[in-house]
C-alpha cells in the first residue's frame, strides 16, 4: 500500500481514508473501486498502466523513485508498513 504520507497510512480502513493507492499485477486502486489490467513490471522503475473498471478506462503512470517512494500520476506516495 501506497499513501501520501504517513497519517494517510494510519487512515487507510477507515472513514477517513484518501490519498492511498494499492497496486498488484491485475488491480489498481485509489479509492472506493479497483480498476483492472494485466499489469507488467516496472522498466527502468516505471510504468504506464493500462486500466478498466466501473468508473471506465484509465491510464495510470507510475515511477518508483526508490524502495519506499512513488509518484502516481506526477504525486508523491510512500510506502505504508503495518
Amino acid at each position: 500500500m501506497w499513501a501520501k504520507d504517513a497519517a494517510a497510512c494510519a487512515a487507510i480502513g477507515t472513514s477517513s481514508e484518501a490519498d492511498f493507492a494499492v497496486i498488484t499485477t491485475s488491480t489498481f486502486r485509489d479509492g472506493p473501486s479497483a480498476a483492472y489490467g494485466n499489469f507488467g513490471a516496472l522498466k527502468d522503475g516505471k510504468a504506464t498502466l493500462a486500466a478498466g473498471g466501473a468508473s471506465g478506462q484509465r491510464s495510470i503512470a507510475v515511477e518508483q523513485t526508490s524502495p519506499d517512494a512513488l509518484t502516481i500520476d506526477g504525486k508523491a506516495y510512500v510506502r505504508c508498513s503495518p
